[in-house]
């Protein structure tokens, strides 16, 4: 009987034990995402995240999980009397981690209907961006702690102040590649669009895209960057067959304009040179009312001093003109063009420089000489 007695005042201290350690911490806090939206400029957005998964573990025990609602919001019960890890995760972000611990409440405290609630002020999770240490983030960043002399749990201020200047390292590296992103990407656009530079442009959109893999504005940039390039090297082709094509009617329209110039020339020539004959045929006519009698004195030179002889050399004015020599360049000239039309153009050539000593700088004679080097020259 006295045993049973004993078994039973044992198993009600018991029950009483377990009922004053039977209470959980109510834990309340906010999940909110952030987003850029980045071009040549930031802009930040922070909303409310729905979805996001909220797991409580001790050691490597997942105890419970739950997820934010469509306000951002979630609540999760921690067991008293213990140390867990509440973790928060969302895809493509990183991950935040806070340490909770409901040990050191009084037994007095625990008993009685005990129901203690914290509030964390509100999570932001964010993508990590390229080139930035996330190391610091392994570590909880808050950690929650029963405090001594009432019912309430809250922060502690070493290891919440410790996780902020890790938050704020991190925030700071992420925004100065940011700016430096934004900055590159400006200078591309300057270069696209004042400048009229599109490869220095492609370049810039280039550097933009490696900074921030994913990133829309320099990919979507880079596009009309390529189409600019293909632009200006199909005018620059066009620019350059359209200069040949006039380069080309320029060059054949001085060679006509030569060939017709020569052409003209000799039928000049031919005129001048029928004219001259003519008029070298022709008797040479005296004026009977000017002409003075020839004394035979005159004619033996012997008047007014003159010591030259009779052979109408001298000083004499009434000398006949003489036209030796005179056809020796027309002569020259249709020599030469009958070895040119015969295709022998050496001779041809030679006929041709020929011609040149009878009349310096002809037109016609210098030019069928080019034509002449040019046939040699095949």
């Amino acid at each position: 009987m006295n045993k049973t007695i004993t078994l039973l005042v044992g198993l009600f201290l018991l029950s009483i034990c377990c009922q004053a350690q039977d209470w959980t911490l109510k834990l309340r806090s906010r999940v909110e995402l952030r987003n850029w939206k980045l071009t040549t400029r930031a802009e930040k957005t922070e909303k409310s995240l729905q979805g996001a998964s909220v797991s409580l573990s001790k050691g490597n025990q997942v105890l419970t999980q739950t997820m934010s609602n469509a306000e951002g919001d979630f609540e999760i019960d921690v067991p008293g009397k213990g140390e867990f890890i509440l973790t928060i995760t969302y895809a493509g972000c990183n991950t935040k981690k806070f340490f909770v611990s409901t040990n050191g409440v009084p037994d007095a405290v625990g008993k009685d209907n005990y129901k203690p609630t914290v509030s964390i002020g509100g999570f932001i999770m964010s993508k990590p961006i390229k080139g930035v240490d996330y190391l610091g983030l392994n570590e909880p960043l808050v950690k929650v702690e029963y405090k001594n002399g009432g019912q309430n749990f809250d922060k502690d201020e070493t290891v919440t102040n410790k996780g902020m200047e890790i938050v704020s390292r991190i925030f700071d590296a992420e925004t100065k590649i940011i700016e430096k992103f934004c900055a590159t990407n400006k200078l591309g656009d300057d270069a696209l669009n004042k400048l009229k530079n599109c490869p220095l442009a492609k370049e810039y959109y280039l550097k933009a895209i490696n900074m921030l893999p994913g990133e829309p504005y320099p990919v979507d940039q880079l596009v009309k960057a390529d189409q600019c390039i293909k632009d200006k090297e199909m005018k620059g082709e066009l620019a350059a067959a359209e200069a040949a094509k006039k380069a080309e009617a320029s060059k054949t329209a001085n060679e006509k304009a030569k060939t017709e110039k020569a052409a003209k020339d000799k039928e000049n020539f031919n005129k001048n040179s029928s004219g001259t004959v003519s008029k070298t045929n022709e008797p040479v006519k005296k004026d009977s009312k000017t002409e003075p009698v020839i004394t035979p004195q005159k004619r033996e030179g012997e008047s007014n001093g003159d010591n030259t002889s009779g052979t109408g050399k001298g000083n004499s004015k009434y000398k006949v003109p003489q036209v030796i020599g005179a056809n020796k360049y027309k002569e020259t000239i249709t020599k030469a063009d009958n070895f040119f039309k015969t295709k022998r153009y050496a001779e041809a050539k030679s006929a041709y420089q020929e011609a040149l000593t009878y009349k310096a700088g002809d037109t016609y004679a210098t030019s069928k000489i080019e034509q002449v080097n040019k046939l040699l020259a095949q």
